[in-house]
């Protein structure tokens, strides 16, 4: 299609900026050019169209009726034309970034992570961790999966399910609990203070369990679950273990559960989103997906070891 009314671009953008100042002076200080190049223009403008589209006063200046009726067209068209190029801009260098602390990017961000790729190709991911998942304004963050309560505005992603783990050679070396309570005497392998109460430690998954009188509970601290991981890997004891974050783990059998005593909560893995209007087609893709991986991966089935007496 080709327009045949429409003037000189330079000219539009002058009497767009001019009208919007009321003042050819301040058009030109915004548009960096003198002030004689806005008048120029303008008055070419005026002679296209036949008619004036300014009143010229002693201080500055003031729309006639037809200034004011191309300047509400040229409003509405130059907007539209923005949002249409900061969309492309967006689209073409999409980039979404989601912290997360380390346990939940290490189990189930970067094992699913090309599905997520595969399906949006056009969206560059930047995975950021911390030990919390929690990230200050100025981090430009535009999804935030951490472990907490869920607020009517964020979505629940895993809900926190607990049960003792251990590997099968500290299994066969310890041999099974009698009971909940006997796991007092196992060394216990800890998840340390600084996080320990944002979710169960050893003392209230075994209160929780029934068990009145902890004790001292013995047992290796480390700050960081995946360095708790490694230590009930490696036979040291018997741990928390999250179901969800260790579905190939008990899968594989590098670890089993000790009993089936399971717990939960209210809390879990949280899915915040940022309020970040240029991104909010990436947000909402990745939030679509993480909801699909959610119903795709239930909690898994796993061998069960012989149930402890309660």
């Amino acid at each position: 299609m080709k327009f045949h009314h429409i003037p000189s671009p330079h000219a539009l953008i002058a009497f767009e900026a001019a009208a919007r100042r009321a003042s050819f002076t301040a058009a030109a200080r915004e548009l960096g050019v003198g002030q004689p190049a806005v008048s120029h223009q303008i008055t070419a403008l005026e002679e296209q169209l036949g008619q004036p589209l300014f009143r010229r006063k002693h201080r500055g200046v003031s729309l006639t009726r037809a200034g004011q009726e191309l300047f509400d067209c040229i409003s509405v068209a130059f907007g539209q034309i923005d949002r249409t190029v900061e969309r492309i801009k967006t689209r073409r260098s999409a980039r979404l970034s989601v912290g997360t602390d380390f346990a939940f990017a290490s189990f189930i961000l970067m094992p699913h992570l090309p599905e997520f790729i595969a399906r949006h190709p056009d969206i560059e991911v930047n995975v950021v961790t911390n030990q919390t998942g929690h990230f200050a304004a100025d981090q430009n963050i535009d999804i935030e999966i951490s472990f907490g309560n869920c607020h009517p505005e964020d979505v629940m992603l895993i809900p926190e399910q607990v049960t003792p783990v251990c590997s099968p050679a500290f299994l066969e070396a310890r041999g099974h609990p009698k009971n909940i309570a006997d796991l007092r005497h196992y060394p216990l392998i800890h998840l340390d203070d600084e996080i320990d109460h944002r979710w169960f430690n050893w003392e209230s998954w075994l209160r929780t369990a029934g068990v009145r009188e902890t004790g001292r509970l013995y047992g290796h601290r480390f700050n960081t679950y995946l360095l708790v991981l490694s230590a009930t890997l490696s036979g040291q004891g018997v741990a928390l273990g999250w179901t969800a974050l260790l579905q190939q783990h008990l899968k594989t059998g590098q670890l089993v559960t000790l009993g089936d005593v399971t717990l939960g909560s209210d809390r879990g893995y949280v899915l915040s989103c940022r309020s970040n209007t240029h991104r909010q087609e990436q947000i909402n893709a990745f939030l679509g997906w993480a909801r699909d991986l959610v119903a795709q991966n239930p909690e898994p089935e796993t061998d069960k070891t012989p149930a402890i007496a309660s």
